[in-house]
């Protein structure tokens, strides 16, 4: 290689380490705003646990039918809109396949909402039934908007589809390096988890006092514990994410840094035989004069 191409690559491989230096950065800010939005609902979803358990204490839970008709099920798949993320879209499909399989469930029977272009696309290649796609969330404000548009869409799986079982797969960032694939049940509710609260004590002497009737009661604070539920899975996936690809970043902008340190030695060596030569020449040429 010339020592001109040589040098052109260099740049190129430059202006690559420039690019993925920023991609980290977009990543670790955008892991920051999402942790952020989570430790705020946090604090909002133990609000409405005191309200769930100031119910179950003063009124009781109002009774639950259970519905005895063949189950029907949606899954939710959390991916991502954009690469450079590895197996990330891949692995959410294949572990509700790998569930539906070891529950005896006819994948064709299953309805599908996807989020992310990525995971919808490998969805359709599948030929998964697809009841609804969205394209990944790309701010906190977004979440909250793709949240509040899979309560009306699962609301209208259970009514026009006879939906009567919503899961959700997304990832989640581990405590150490990993990134782990979590699989959570969002219908049916748990009800007796939700009895449970009657044993829990209450902090203070005074019990919440409220008109209204527990069936309404209980179905507002169902809602807002599946909104803010969702929020937090997509905002989960998020951060998981872009956890990969801040990691996968740090590991090309090592290698970049590598290749051009070998390529700079290469350079510099070139460089230094090329001024050699030229010093040769001249000495050869005032020895012939």
């Amino acid at each position: 290689m010339t020592i001109e191409a040589l040098q052109k690559r260099i740049k190129t491989t430059e202006d690559l380490r420039s690019i993925v230096s920023t991609m980290k950065a977009l990543s670790s800010v955008s892991i920051l705003q999402y942790e952020q939005a989570n430790r705020v609902l946090k604090k909002y979803r133990e609000n409405l646990s005191d309200a769930f358990q100031a119910l179950v204490l003063s009124q009781g839970l109002p009774e639950v039918i259970k519905d005895k008709s063949t189950p029907r099920y949606l899954f939710i798949l959390i991916g991502s809109d954009s690469g450079l993320v590895g197996k990330f879209n891949r692995e959410v499909i294949e572990k509700s396949e790998n569930w539906l399989k070891a529950n005896s469930i006819n994948i064709n029977d299953v309805w599908f909402i996807t989020i992310g272009k990525r995971i919808s696309a490998i969805a359709e290649q599948k030929r998964l039934r697809i009841f609804a796609k969205y394209a990944s969330a790309n701010s906190v404000k977004t979440v909250n908007s793709i949240a509040e548009t899979l309560i009306i869409k699962i609301d209208e799986a259970t009514t026009k589809k006879r939906v009567t079982n919503v899961h959700i797969l997304y990832h989640k960032r581990g405590k150490a390096s990993a990134v782990d694939l979590e699989h959570q049940t969002l219908i049916p509710f748990n009800y007796e988890k939700m009895k449970s609260l009657k044993k829990k004590k209450w902090p203070t002497n005074n019990m919440v006092q409220t008109d209204l009737k527990k069936e309404v009661f209980f179905r507002e604070i169902i809602n807002q514990i599946l909104a803010i539920s969702l929020i937090s899975f997509l905002n989960f996936s998020l951060i998981a994410e872009h956890f990969v690809r801040m990691t996968n970043m740090q590991t090309a902008e090592k290698n970049i840094d590598e290749n051009l340190e070998e390529m700079n030695l290469a350079f510099q060596q070139q460089r230094q035989e090329a001024i050699t030569g030229e010093l040769i020449d001249i000495i050869a040429g005032y020895q012939a004069i």
